[in-house]
């Protein structure tokens, strides 16, 4: 039986069965969620691995229908505990023989995708939005320089030379902003790099950029894998932070660096064998109410800054198959960035 590649990273777990309700296939999400491995369950009854509302009466049921039947909240007794799953089934028919398709997702798990979805999304649309106002503001901008670089050498003297000066240079401050906001479409050339080095040096630039010393905590966990990431872009990326943090606390707070590894960690809908989650802690007053749904939107920010700056890193993240993530408390702040050691969309 050809089973699609795309299954096997999928975030959600699959289960076939053959007509004796053998197992033939089972997926990394399917072998973490049931606590047995797909070489362990092959030719194996499913209902000799499992217990619970989902058993072989039930499934008989519907094993010949050819509409999708959906379950909800079955509680299944696993090699790793009880758990409590949604369950779609559906046929599948290959070479003549048949097969029965069972979906699992359980409450937590379908939460949490959609919420990695809804943020994909969003960055989606903030980055169409972005890139078409940059645009919008380029192309004037060369005309109001190249006028006052004329008013200039038109009329020189010290009165008006003042004044040009500011149109110049508020035109070049507004073009580097452009620069940033029309980021590359896909990411820069990539190479292996140790995370830990990326952390660092973001951290040296904004250090030298603070009026006060923050104090910085690191707790990098050693056994972090080297990634394949495009340096500049995820430094860019934790940099704007690390920045937000540094703005979210007060002059002697502390901003805290978190590295982990995980292991079949979910981004959106696909699942990978190995992911590095950065952690940015701030000990700020958190994130106000009325901006939290929307924190990644370009424009949305708590404090006098441009707003742009989380939108980036997000885009940034994703750009190479990762996702940035926000848990908010008073005094309690965490941005997250989960990167895939290996990037299944590569």
């Amino acid at each position: 039986m050809s089973i699609a590649p795309s299954l096997h990273t999928l975030g959600t777990s699959i289960v076939m069965l053959d007509t004796q309700n053998q197992v033939v296939y089972l997926n990394q999400s399917a072998e973490q969620l049931l606590g047995f491995s797909g070489r362990q369950a092959m030719s194996e009854n499913f209902f000799d691995l499992i217990r619970g509302d989902l058993d072989a009466k039930l499934i008989s049921q519907f094993s010949h229908q050819q509409q999708t039947a959906f379950l909800e909240e079955m509680e299944l007794k696993t090699a790793t505990g009880i758990v409590t799953a949604n369950v779609m089934l559906s046929n599948y028919e290959e070479d003549g023989i048949e097969y029965l398709v069972m979906e699992l997702q359980t409450s937590e798990h379908h939460a949490h995708i959609r919420k990695d979805m809804e943020l994909q999304q969003q960055s989606r649309v903030s980055n169409h939005l972005i890139r078409n106002l940059a645009h919008e503001i380029k192309n004037p901008l060369g005309g109001i320089k190249g006028a006052a670089q004329l008013m200039e050498r038109k009329l020189p003297s010290e009165y008006s030379n003042k004044y040009t000066q500011i149109i110049i240079q508020e035109a070049d401050r507004l073009s580097s902003l452009v620069g940033r906001l029309l980021l590359p479409a896909e990411p820069e050339a990539q190479s292996q790099i140790n995370p830990h080095q990326i952390i660092d040096k973001a951290v040296d630039v904004l250090m030298l950029q603070q009026s006060h010393k923050i104090q910085i905590v690191k707790d990098y966990d050693p056994s972090l894998p080297e990634i394949n990431v495009s340096a500049g872009q995820i430094q860019q990326a934790l940099m704007n932070l690390i920045k937000n943090a540094m703005e979210a606390t007060d002059e002697h707070g502390e901003v805290r660096l978190r590295t982990r590894i995980l292991h079949q960690q979910t981004i959106g809908k696909l699942q990978h064998r190995q992911v590095i989650r950065i952690d940015v802690i701030d000990d700020g007053d958190g994130i106000p109410d009325n901006i939290k749904r929307d924190i990644f939107f370009p424009t949305i920010s708590g404090k006098n800054s441009s707003g742009l700056g989380l939108s980036i890193a997000q885009s940034l993240a994703q750009r190479h198959g990762g996702i940035i993530e926000v848990e908010n408390l008073p005094g309690h702040t965490c941005f997250s960035l989960y990167l895939p050691v290996v990037n299944e969309n590569d």
